[in-house]
């Protein structure tokens, strides 16, 4: 199949810096107010999500949905330009980071909540009451009184009990949590360094509360547009059929990547205090990783035949775990949920833009694109155009032993006629 590469008629213009195939990463949203407030590693570009807009003619009369809003990228470029706009994701920290980015905020209230908290941090007492629970979960990855303070400031928020000072200051706080941390975010990894050198706490969270506040202005001039994300599960929501006109979104690239493992500082910092909790939000996330387990049954999916040989060659080959087979089988009965309610979901004439990359196990590639094309088609999605942002690698155990093969990173196109 013929690609091509996005950016290459693109009218936007972009820093001669910027490697283009940087789009399909949040490498530029670092560099942007609010969209830096947090940013997930597994991302796009906002530059990517105005593009598709601008290519699709979407206006104010539109309504755009990211059933994976993540860090809520396709949520702030839509109100940026003043489309409305709704985002759905099964991890409460994702709906809550991308909220916090959408609302309005009084510049001087929280200047002067700043300088309360700053005065806290003077009277710091480590004796405060947290939760034991909490705590347990959490002790590994952080010096002792550095984790004594993050459940400190994370009471003194939850005791505010307003919605603004929850937002920006829990956001903040989510935000630093890697740095003053054992921790690294790596690939699907949430590596513990015990060696690592922690900077002091205070500093950190104070200088990034003030950064975010120089963001205000922008933030609070956005269009007045209609914009939020919601806690539920993309195979199956409670919108009422043709409610968007547009759907721009990046599924759970079938890496092994286990969120609930990547951002478990975050989930429990804010969100959830069990272990019971996480492993909720872990078995029942799209089958992309080992750990996922069915949650809907399915009646109408028939694996194309692509995917079936795919496992034949799988099934006679040595794999690290074997479970990686009925990963790749339930990924894809998933992905056809999903294709099946975007279809719902759309009215006539509705464009879908969806960002995915391919992989390779045991040296074996799974076109993942292609295979997402052949649903969409059996699911009556018309296909358009599958473009290729860029070529990957893949990781280092698979090429140490197979060599390297890069793998696309695609931007999938289809239509709801």
């Amino acid at each position: 199949m013929k690609t091509k590469n996005i950016i290459s008629q693109s009218s936007i213009k972009y820093d001669k810096n910027i490697d283009i195939r940087l789009l399909v990463t949040p490498y530029q949203n670092k560099r942007l107010p609010v969209y830096d407030w947090y940013s997930y590693k597994h991302s796009f570009s906002r530059d990517l999500v105005i593009k598709l807009i601008e290519e699709n003619h979407l206006n104010g009369e539109d309504k755009i949905l990211d059933p994976f809003c993540g860090s809520g990228t396709t949520l702030l470029a839509s109100k940026e330009i003043g489309i409305p706009v709704q985002g759905i994701d099964i991890l409460p920290f994702s709906v809550f980071i991308s909220n916090s980015k959408l609302l309005r905020y009084d510049k001087s209230y929280i200047k002067n909540a700043i300088n309360e908290i700053e005065d806290l941090f003077q009277r710091y007492d480590k004796y405060h009451e947290i939760n034991d629970g909490e705590r347990d979960l959490l002790i590994k990855f952080f010096p002792e009184e550095t984790l004594d303070k993050v459940l400190f400031i994370r009471g003194w928020i939850n005791n505010k009990n307003d919605d603004q000072i929850k937002h920006f200051f829990l956001t903040a706080l989510l935000s630093i949590l890697e740095d003053v941390s054992y921790t690294r975010k790596d690939g699907g990894f949430l590596r513990i360094l015990k060696e690592k050198k922690i900077p002091d706490l205070k500093s950190v969270y104070l200088s990034k509360l003030h950064k975010m506040v120089r963001d205000i202005e922008f933030i609070n001039n956005l269009p007045d547009t209609d914009a939020g994300a919601i806690e539920g599960d993309a195979r199956k929501t409670m919108f009422e059929p043709n409610s968007f006109s547009a759907v721009i979104t990046s599924p759970p690239y079938l890496n092994r990547h286990d969120y609930t493992r990547v951002y478990l500082l975050e989930l429990i910092t804010g969100f959830v205090d069990t272990q019971e909790g996480i492993k909720t939000l872990r078995y029942h996330s799209v089958r992309s990783h080992v750990e996922a387990r069915r949650k809907f049954m399915v009646y109408d999916y028939n694996p194309p035949k692509t995917l079936n040989a795919i496992l034949q060659r799988l099934e006679e080959i040595s794999l690290p775990n074997r479970q990686i087979i009925k990963m790749l089988e339930g990924y894809f009965e998933d992905m056809h949920l999903v294709l099946k309610e975007i279809k719902r979901l759309l009215r006539p004439n509705s464009k879908v833009a969806l960002i995915i990359g391919d992989v390779r196990y045991g040296g074996i590639k799974v076109p993942v694109g292609d295979i997402l094309i052949n649903l969409g088609n059996n699911i009556d999605l018309k296909f358009k155009e599958k473009i290729t942002a860029r070529m990957r690698g893949n990781s280092p155990q698979q090429m140490k032993k197979y060599g390297r093969e890069p793998m696309e990173e695609n931007i999938l196109i289809w239509e709801r006629e």
